[in-house]
């Protein structure tokens, strides 16, 4: 199985992970070195979540009807093409439109690559198949904001997105070769366009997307708040940017190693024992922050919440993989992401609202409310999808 993805999705995620890592880094830091200020940073970078949001429904669509193979090389073309034409950018205008795209590229990419492996291994193996692929793409995005800001400290930004593209150029070349096969849904006069795809699946698939999409909105949202709430704690009890860094990367590199247990835990105890898990000691972490008040407590609890996102190492996509029909698993597939970017998108606002509304420390016992809610509803109204009889 390992060998069999290694040319066509491991190593072309890696790649395109690293683009991830250094986009989400250097769009912001450029944007202010194009003369931004704070406010239209902001929106700069808050587009690129909003593209991934945007293409996530087309790109299931797109994948149903031209293929998986069709649509992950769109993908990778369109972050090449978007990493050169950032290098030529003069204006946070023509950034704001890159990083839309960029986010695009990206949200392409994921849709079809799950499509493909979803496709390609069966059941019993796909826990650990796509729990692999999370923490290579977890490594890649931790070695490209590394690399990129070395590069743009030393020659300037428009290298790092030269590099972004030349990247991007090798990803694609190794899904030219690599991908053999262009798998598409098997569609009937009657297929919905994509006017009506979404309201349609809905219908079809209320009862799914109304409790594993719920816990999963929940588990994003938890997701997004981790990243955005550790700094801000850091920097409210004292600690320096370095420091600050330095508890961010502890909590990182757990996070990163997890993969393996996450990917046993989802082949052979089940989809939800892993999804549980994660909430509940995610939720626990991030409800402990406000009881830290040094370096040395804040590394501790900030490993544990690291723990609890990495024993969900590719959870949503498994889990999104599972439910998806066969005869629209790109649309489906497409819908499902759209709902785990809404929670990564929203996640943060959320946040800044309660903060500036109430006061930070109130923030946490609220964001750990919301993954024990989605917990208990993948405890008690989500089936097991996971067929253990299927690899008999």
């Amino acid at each position: 199985m390992y060998r069999s993805l290694l040319f066509s999705v491991y190593l072309p995620s890696f790649l395109m992970s690293i683009c991830q890592g250094s986009v989400l880094l250097v769009i912001p830091l450029f944007a202010l070195d194009l003369g931004a200020d704070v406010g239209i940073t902001a929106l700069v970078f808050s587009l690129r979540g909003l593209g991934n949001m945007m293409f996530d429904v087309p790109a299931g669509y797109a994948t149903g009807r031209l293929g998986d193979r069709t649509v992950m090389i769109i993908g990778v073309s369109m972050m090449a093409v978007a990493g050169i034409f950032t290098s030529q950018a003069s204006s946070p205008l023509q950034l704001a439109i890159a990083a839309f795209i960029f986010g695009g590229a990206m949200a392409t990419w994921l849709l079809a690559r799950l499509a493909h492996i979803s496709e390609k291994v069966p059941s019993f193996q796909r826990g650990k198949a796509i729990s692999t692929m999370a923490g290579i793409q977890r490594f890649g995005n931790l070695l490209g904001p590394v690399t990129s800001g070395f590069i743009a400290h030393q020659y300037g930004f428009e290298y790092v997105f030269f590099g972004i593209a030349c990247i991007a150029c090798t990803a694609l070349v190794l899904v030219l070769i690599a991908v053999k096969k262009n798998q598409k849904s098997a569609l009937d006069e009657k297929s919905p366009g994509l006017m009506t795809v979404v309201p349609d699946l809905l219908r079809r698939h209320m009862q799914i997307f109304a409790t594993a999409g719920f816990a999963v909105l929940c588990l994003t949202i938890l997701r997004s708040s981790r990243q955005l709430l550790i700094p801000l704690w850091g920097e409210s009890i004292g600690l320096d940017t370095a420091s600050i860094g330095l508890v961010v990367s502890a909590s990182a590199s757990v996070d990163m190693v997890m993969f393996p247990l996450a990917g046993y835990m989802m082949d052979n105890l089940g989809r939800r024992y892993a999804a549980i898990s994660c909430q509940l000691t995610l939720a626990l972490g991030i409800f402990l922050i406000p009881l830290t008040s040094n370096f040395v407590e804040l590394v501790a609890v900030a490993i544990l919440a690291g723990a609890g996102n990495g024993l969900g190492s590719g959870i949503v996509m498994t889990l999104g993989a599972d439910f998806a029909p066969p005869e629209s698993r790109g649309e489906f597939l497409g819908l499902w992401r759209l709902i785990s970017d809404s929670g990564s998108f929203a996640g943060p606002m959320l946040l800044g609202y309660i903060a500036s509304s109430i006061a930070l420390a109130s923030t946490f016992a609220v964001v750990s409310s919301l993954g024990l809610l989605g917990a208990a509803v993948m405890w008690f109204l989500v089936k097991e999808p996971l067929v253990k009889e299927s690899h008999q």
